[in-house]
């Protein structure tokens, strides 16, 4: 039996809510190419904000395949943990920074097939941060609830 979109969304949604609670971020979104659903990668699929976040669903204008931090989670097909957004490598969007006030964040993939369809970002906007063992060990655990929402 293959799952509406709109309950696939709700459930996404509230895997990314759970995230947003054991984390303590300010945001974390999923973004996701899965032409089944009409997901594109260029806007957020799913998403949970802090009060006060704004949400990143329906801002597209970022090429997101483009950016050097997917680069670099297509190639490592690994988790990007970057705790201090202001310096070091792979650079983020500049409008995630400036626009978004993004200030410290982690990318895990999500891989179906051999590719990269897609990642889960967790945002903190409030100051850079060390994301502890037990954030990453979250955020990779919400992918692979993603990837059994997906299946």
């Amino acid at each position: 039996m293959r799952v509406s979109t709109a309950t696939l969304r709700h459930e996404l949604d509230a895997i990314l809510a759970e995230l947003l609670a054991l984390t303590r971020a300010s945001r974390t979104t999923l973004r996701l190419d899965d032409a089944k659903h009409g997901f594109h990668i260029d806007d957020v699929v799913a998403e949970a904000t802090a009060a006060g976040q704004n949400s990143l669903r329906g801002i597209t204008s970022i090429n997101q395949r483009a950016a050097a931090t997917a680069q670099w989670v297509e190639k490592n097909r690994r988790l990007l943990v970057q705790d201090d957004l202001s310096s070091g490598e792979p650079r983020p969007p500049e409008a995630l920074v400036r626009l978004y006030g993004v200030r410290a964040q982690m990318l895990a993939p999500i891989e179906r097939g051999g590719r990269l369809d897609g990642w889960i970002s967790v945002h903190e906007a409030r100051s850079a941060r060390h994301w502890s063992e037990g954030d990453q060990e979250a955020v990779l655990h919400a992918a692979e609830q993603v990837l059994r929402a997906l299946a």
